[in-house]
């Protein structure tokens, strides 16, 4: 049995979407913060950087950082058909912009929607939102033609790259403005949150 620490509507949806298209036995903690956003001692046992999600494995072992979970999740359940195979030529494009949204789109999203989070300077989260904006624009032109006019980012087939992409692109704040501009980022969302078990994970979210 997996079991999966999140926020609802954060990093953790994704994760969970990937365990239930595994079909992997799972279950899942809601971790709840104090008024000022902090986790309760318990869970920073588990993550010293108090970040969410938090997935233990069934032998008790704990994994941080929702993409590596969701490639970890993928390789383990190959059924699922998830993330190319080792040996694929698909495989270096898979990691690739696996890795890319992991380091740029979503840290570039947190420091947009908790700008007060990346600075000392009490006048500076300004700045740090603004300078997140137009990061975000970059990086999605960037994906957005990666993915041209397939459906996916591999192509015809979904992978947890897809699901990752299109959860990080659901939290943008001018959504309907990304999607206009970039069509093909649009269908690849709609496309993700359309398959009937990402839905219903997406539902548990409030999305």
């Amino acid at each position: 049995m997996y079991k999966l620490y999140g926020v609802r509507s954060w990093g953790s949806m994704a994760v969970e979407a990937v365990l239930a298209l595994c079909g992997a036995p799972y279950t899942v903690v809601d971790v709840e913060q104090d008024t000022e956003r902090r986790f309760p001692p318990w869970f920073i046992e588990l993550n010293p950087m108090g970040q969410v999600p938090v997935l233990m494995l069934p032998d008790g072992s704990v994994m941080t950082e929702s993409a590596a979970m969701a490639i970890y999740l993928a390789d383990a359940f190959p059924d699922a058909q998830l993330a190319p195979g080792l040996a694929s030529p698909l495989r270096p494009r898979y990691l690739r912009w696996m890795v890319f949204l992991a380091a740029n789109s979503y840290m570039t999203e947190g420091r947009w929607d908790f700008p007060s989070g990346y600075t000392d300077d009490p006048n500076g989260a300004q700045g740090v939102k603004s300078a997140a904006i137009r990061l975000m624009a970059k990086e999605w032109d960037i994906f957005a033609e990666a993915l041209g006019r397939a459906p996916f980012i591999l192509g015809a087939a979904m992978s947890a790259a897809d699901i990752y992409a299109a959860m990080i692109a659901g939290w943008n704040n001018n959504l309907p403005s990304l999607f206009a501009k970039h069509p093909n980022l649009k269908a690849l969302h709609d496309g993700v949150t359309a398959h009937p078990t990402v839905a219903a994970v997406w539902k548990r979210h409030g999305l």
